[in-house]
């Protein structure tokens, strides 16, 4: 009866997970939003069959059986792609990602012949997890590859996405500066924490799997992973603008609104020129923002307006006039308001750059020349890069 009481908690949380997964899924906004809701859908689906196979409930109900098998499969790919797509907002969903699934599709093809065959065959197979004391068993008359192998690559391939995933996240805070990830600390504090909790529950359930390698009930397993993903949803419950991404640490956009308010007699005054804004406008100049922040593309010295036109799908003439019309920039000011602001933020916080002659300075923010340096430092900031740069350098 303790197990049988155990199993509700899993069994509504599972709903609890569901409507949430399905809530992120149905929300506009980031692509990362969408991955997240399909992990809470994909965990919600798990605890709720949990329920269905555990004994002696699942001889009344065997077409729950070997339901969730296929699903740990996207454990890993779903938790990298959500962080990538968070990091990233700006890159597109490409047909390659998809490969990150074959696993899942080649496993719940295996088994497809079985969820269709009749309940006295699968009462069998379930005689069968009886008789060797494990739902990862050897001998089956379905799947090419046996369940105790499908264990196997589960484990490998979580193991291989939480490396991953802590890789990028790992490259990703190299790449910024101190004071983007001071700014964006409760991002950053959330998925390193979601991240150690995720290596914890691995840790938990390849113990568990060795200390008890013959165990039918696996309830240990999903009670962490339910844990784990509770405490997410709990974090982002409390900090729903977390799912916006990483504040951007320029926000070109946004300074203009600075200076209007710097110029305006009061808060009214201020609100009133924000709401003269164009919608329009806005909306491309936040995608460039987020583009531009994202994917580094001022670095590039040939960057130009149909490049970034052609990777936003905005036509060049819309970018132009909401540039002119918002900010008074021209295109090139733009990059180099970037390019100016990201030399900035490294000579402050990075050693290696208070070194560095104005040349590099140049070079290394995506400027081609030094002469192009010296008019773009010039025209934005009103004085020389030497003297500009001074308070940063040695």
């Amino acid at each position: 009866m303790e197990k049988i009481t155990i199993n509700y908690y899993l069994y509504f949380l599972g709903f609890l997970f569901f409507a949430f997964g399905a809530s992120l899924l149905l929300k506009k906004g980031l692509l990362a939003t969408r991955l997240l809701g399909l992990q809470f859908l994909q965990l919600g689906i798990q605890l709720y069959c949990s329920y269905y196979i555990q004994l002696p409930i699942i001889f009344e109900h065997p077409h729950y059986f070997r339901v969730i098998s296929p699903l740990f499969y996207l454990i890993g790919p779903l938790s990298y792609l959500f962080q990538h797509f968070l990091l990233y907002p700006e890159r597109k969903f490409k047909n390659s990602y998809f490969l990150h699934f074959l696993p899942f599709a080649f496993h719940f093809l295996e088994f497809l012949p079985f969820y269709f065959s009749s309940e006295t065959i699968k009462i069998a197979e379930i005689n069968q997890v009886i008789k060797e004391n494990t739902y990862n068993t050897q001998q089956s008359n379905f799947g090419l590859i046996s369940m105790k192998y499908h264990l196997y690559f589960k484990s490998l391939s979580y193991i291989l996405y939480m490396t991953w995933t802590s890789y990028e996240l790992f490259k990703y805070y190299q790449s910024v500066s101190k004071s983007f990830l001071l700014k964006n600390r409760l991002i950053v504090f959330w998925l390193t924490g979601d991240l150690f909790l995720k290596i914890i529950a691995l840790a938990c359930h390849i113990t568990f799997s060795i200390i008890y390698p013959d165990q039918v009930q696996m309830l240990a397993r999903d009670f962490l992973y339910a844990g784990e993903f509770a405490i997410m949803a709990l974090f982002l419950f409390l900090n729903p603008r977390l799912l916006d991404g990483p504040y951007l640490k320029g926000l070109i956009f946004q300074h203009s609104f600075r200076e209007i308010q710097e110029n305006s007699e009061n808060l009214k005054d201020f609100e009133y020129e924000k709401s003269r804004i164009n919608v329009k406008n806005k909306s491309i100049l936040e995608k460039m923002d987020r583009y531009f922040e994202s994917e580094f593309i001022f670095l590039k010295s040939n960057v130009s307006l149909n490049l970034v036109a052609l990777s936003l799908k905005i036509k060049p003439r819309l970018i132009r006039i909401s540039l002119q019309e918002e900010l008074n920039f021209s295109f090139t000011d733009y990059v180099n308001s970037w390019r100016i602001q990201y030399a900035e933020e490294q000579c402050r916080d990075n050693p290696r750059w208070k070194s560095y002659k104005i040349e590099v300075i140049a070079t290394e923010s995506g400027f081609g020349t030094r002469q192009s340096f010296n008019a773009a430092v010039k025209k934005l900031k009103g004085v020389s890069p030497g003297q500009y740069f001074a308070k940063y350098t040695n």
